[in-house]
């Protein structure tokens, strides 16, 4: 059962707050432990109104992630991966966005941590399919056409790990040797993962 759009600027707010609220608490709580109307005390409305809005938690659940990470994922997937430019091009400028992305959006990181972390299965598939599916496959059919002698499928998964790892482990980094400010830099850390991608550890002319 699908959510009714907004109408009114008010509702639109509404709408919006709902999101923002809800977001933080299933990333802390995740999502078994988090309840309608603990979400509708965050956004300041009664049960009653956020059923309007949606009418079960598994579709507020699917909004949240639409609007945290979805649209983001749709444009990689069409105008970025699958793009008209030179596969180097569209493979540098999804890294750098992708960085971008993971280094500002902190609870959407943290979301789908704790949900691998549960291992509830069906929270996984629904995840695998409304988030990451096009994206996914887009990334491995790039990859299949940059190195054609390659695994696409694990050049894929290495290009998420060195993204994603590297700031799931954020609040580490810093207690480390050898840690730098830069380190943190989103620009900074792209570079970084598309030279390993593209050239390895091997010293680059």
């Amino acid at each position: 059962m699908s959510s009714p759009a907004p109408q009114t600027a008010a509702e639109l707010l509404s709408h919006d707050r709902i999101l923002e609220q809800a977001l933080p608490l299933f990333a802390t709580e995740g999502y078994g432990a988090v309840t309608m109307r603990t979400i509708a005390r965050a956004a300041g409305l009664t049960i009653g109104t956020l059923y309007h809005y949606f009418p079960s938690k598994r579709a507020l659940y699917l909004a949240v992630l639409d609007r945290a990470y979805g649209r983001a994922a749709r444009h990689w997937s069409h105008e970025v991966l699958h793009g008209p430019n030179d596969p180097h091009e569209r493979l540098a400028t999804y890294v750098r966005e992708y960085c971008a992305f993971v280094a500002s959006h902190h609870d959407f990181v943290r979301l789908m941590k704790r949900e691998q972390l549960e291992g509830d299965a069906e929270q996984m598939e629904l995840q695998a399919r409304s988030l990451f599916a096009s994206q996914y496959q887009a990334t491995v059919d790039l990859f299949a056409e940059l190195a054609p002698h390659r695994d696409p499928t694990l050049l894929a998964h290495s290009l998420l790990a060195l993204v994603l790892h590297h700031y799931e482990v954020r609040a580490l980094r810093p207690l480390f040797p050898g840690y730098k400010p830069e380190h943190d830099d989103p620009a900074h850390v792209a570079e970084h993962v598309l030279a390993v991608l593209l050239h390895g550890i091997e010293p680059t002319a």
